[in-house]
């Protein structure tokens, strides 16, 4: 009898790659993506926190390497951390981005509330500023996603010991 275990870094995985399927993404890049997701589940499995968002700011798209449809259809927003690392992922309409920087370099968080209309959903914004001209931006608008945000702040200050 077989014991199949997973990790904490498998199923960060396991998510992003089921949430990528709903972007319909070409068979080419979609596949590369699952290939690297479950590489990266593999050297990757002790996660101390993640974040997995159906919502990616605006901002993401705005510097003409996207094409402009990128922000009009369906995207996903993942970060995950492993020792002193945050791991980001954007999947969208027309690729996939991937960045890794140190948590150390993280110099500030800023949290900003919006009610973008009466009677409207608020949107939460979240943006961690770093010691070099970089951003991060978490976007959620549904109260499970800012609840979401807020733990994986909440756990990003923690340790860094904020």
């Amino acid at each position: 009898m077989t014991i199949e275990t997973t990790s904490i870094g498998r199923e960060f995985a396991r998510r992003v790659n089921n949430i990528a399927c709903e972007l319909q993404l070409q068979t080419g890049i979609h596949h590369r993506i699952e290939r690297f997701m479950e590489d990266f589940a593999v050297e990757h499995p002790n996660l101390r926190a993640s974040y997995i968002a159906r919502e990616v700011d605006e901002s993401y798209f705005l510097d003409g390497f996207c094409p402009p449809e990128a922000a009009a259809r369906p995207a996903l927003h993942a970060l995950c951390i492993e020792g002193e690392n945050l791991f980001e992922f954007v999947l969208f309409a027309h690729g996939f981005r991937r960045d890794v920087v140190d948590i150390r370099s993280i110099a500030q968080i800023q949290e900003t509330w919006l009610e973008p209309e009466k009677e409207k959903p608020f949107l939460f914004r979240a943006t961690l500023y770093y010691t070099y001209p970089s951003v991060t931006i978490l976007r959620a608008s549904t109260g499970e996603s800012q609840d979401a945000a807020q733990e994986f702040l909440a756990r990003l200050r923690y340790l860094k010991g904020w």
